[in-house]
């Protein structure tokens, strides 16, 4: 169904006496249009359609340079649902009066409801040049602008517009899904509030709780779900449980999400299994530390899609999250033998020999992966943890440096190439690193933190105390930093703030630093199939 709205008020509001254009707006003079427009207004007005068409095109052979005979003519092809003719008429309007803005309005309208953004947002742009207050064309550029998801434009828009947040699911959902890409949670939980007592489709359902755990109303996401899960005869077979599974696992509801992915798994039986379903159900187990139950549901779900490499992937993490590094080499390597091609399985390769302490098969892999034009930076940061674990730390920072010159300045060339030269001895080129590392990613506790160790060797101590300060911020646990803090007020003679962050002198947890597995791949939301149109 189109939105007519702004048609309708437009019809209703305008209706009536015409009045000839301002001297200062018309580009053409006309002589005042007879009675064929006054008729045509009316049966407009009316819904007398055919009447309208009638005597408005009688009027348009009249007066064939009044835009607003071509304007009206506009309105009334699109409720007749000729939407090209129209879109020809409201053209021509807006060539014989470029001031017209009513005519630009109703062509971005239209644009619109074709979903031609581009040309809408340029006709409803150019409209509001003209008339800087028109509170519908402010409402549908934002809605055009909510269309192509450029969020703070579109609410911007909104909000120019004060007209009310219309009790629409899809409108609502676009308006929650941009809060929460935002960060606006409160506005989105308003949004969503709205959007539970609707009556919603069952895609629609799905995308509300994916956006409800976004906002942390998990409670609220699995009610949704378990009443839409009711809904399927029998419960518990369909999509919609493995997105109640789904739904537990993102709330970190381990328990519920096994159990509710067990209870999919049985019911749709031997004869249809699915590797999403078990590799949820491994992802529950690892965080629930049931080790060999975990590895055993990652194995099915491999077995199950042998070319699917994110099936690979969780089965290895777990593997070498576990230490078992031999059973990690040949799980990624039966993946490569099914995915020849896979990037993430090659690199994945590396970092099992590099967990292994098998250096020599580690920096292979990665060498070919470089050679072979690696466009991101983990190939060439995987190589250079393999040069600085054995020692190359300056041929580590070279080749950093070198991939900087293909990928361009990047967070993680700069954070390991400020590590590289670290060890290499060159402490004033690795300042400059990680001053170049925190300003690609401000939010780096890593990258701040061996900024301000470096600061403080280098006797800056101002310096090295905001880097700490800001370290701390960012993650309050870190007793390195903390100690280091102690370190630079000592030596700043600061006794006091010295003695506060001064810790107990054991040994640091192990830096992730060197990481190159990650977190689980975590299944996709299930969605229902698509009815086929009649």
């Amino acid at each position: 169904m189109r939105p007519l709205l702004i048609l309708v008020f437009y019809v209703c509001s305008c209706l009536g006496p015409a009045r000839a254009p301002s001297s200062d707006k018309a580009v053409v003079q006309v002589s005042e249009p007879g009675d064929a427009f006054q008729r045509g207004l009316t049966a407009l007005k009316e819904n007398r359609l055919e009447d309208a068409f009638t005597e408005l095109s009688t009027a348009e052979r009249e007066h064939p340079d009044d835009a607003r005979v071509h304007n009206f003519r506009g309105i009334l092809l699109v409720r007749m649902s000729k939407f090209a003719e129209a879109a020809s008429e409201y053209q021509e309007a807006n060539r014989l009066d470029p001031l017209l803005e009513d005519a630009y309005r109703n062509l971005g309208f239209l644009r619109w409801t074709e979903h031609e953004l581009g040309p809408a947002r340029e006709s409803l742009e150019h409209a509001l040049k003209l008339s800087p207050e028109d509170l519908f064309a402010h409402y549908y550029l934002g809605r055009v602008e909510l269309d192509a998801e450029r969020y703070d434009q579109a609410f911007h828009e909104l909000e120019l517009s004060h007209q009310p947040v219309p009790d629409d699911p899809t409108f609502l959902v676009q308006a929650a899904t941009g809060y929460v890409a935002l960060g606006r949670l409160e506005s989105a939980r308003n949004s969503l509030a709205q959007l539970v007592n609707l009556s919603l489709t069952e895609a629609q359902s799905i995308h509300v709780a994916s956006l409800l755990l976004t906002a942390h109303e998990n409670d609220s996401a699995i009610s949704l779900l378990k009443k839409l899960n009711s809904t399927h005869s029998p419960p518990g077979e369909t999509w919609a449980a493995f997105d109640l599974a789904l739904a537990y696992l993102l709330s970190r509801n381990y328990e519920e999400a096994a159990e509710q992915a067990h209870v999919y798994a049985d019911a749709r039986g031997v004869g249809h299994p699915d590797p999403q379903t078990w590799s949820l159900m491994g992802i529950a187990y690892a965080h629930l530390n049931r080790e060999e139950r975990s590895l055993n549901a990652f194995r099915q779900a491999a077995n199950l899609a042998p070319a699917e490499e994110e099936y690979w992937l969780n089965l290895t993490r777990e593997l070498m999250e576990l230490n078992r590094y031999p059973e990690a080499m040949t799980a990624v390597q039966s993946g490569l033998a099914a995915s020849p091609k896979s990037y993430a399985l090659h690199l994945r390769l590396g970092a099992t020999f590099l967990a292994a302490g098998r250096y020599a098969e580690a920096e292979n892999v990665f060498r070919e992966l470089v050679a072979a034009g690696d466009p991101l930076p983990t190939g060439y940061v995987g190589l250079a943890q393999v040069l600085l674990r054995t020692g190359r730390a300056q041929e580590a920072a070279s080749e950093l440096g070198d991939a900087e010159k293909t990928l361009g300045r990047q967070f993680l060339l700069s954070y390991f190439r400020g590590l590289a030269l670290d060890r290499a001895g060159k402490p004033s080129e690795s300042v400059a690193a990680f001053r170049e590392a925190v300003q690609q990613n401000s939010k780096s506790a890593e990258a701040h933190l061996n900024l301000g160790k470096m600061e403080l060797a280098a006797s800056h101590l101002n310096e090295a105390i905001a880097e700490l300060q800001f370290t701390l911020r960012l993650n309050p646990g870190d007793r390195q930093a903390k100690r280091l803090l102690s370190q630079a007020y000592r030596r700043a003679g600061d006794t006091k703030n010295a003695e506060k962050f001064a810790e107990a002198s054991r040994e640091d947890p192990v830096a992730n630093e060197d990481s190159l597995v990650g977190d689980f791949i975590v299944p996709q939301w299930q969605t229902p199939p698509k009815v086929p149109e009649k």
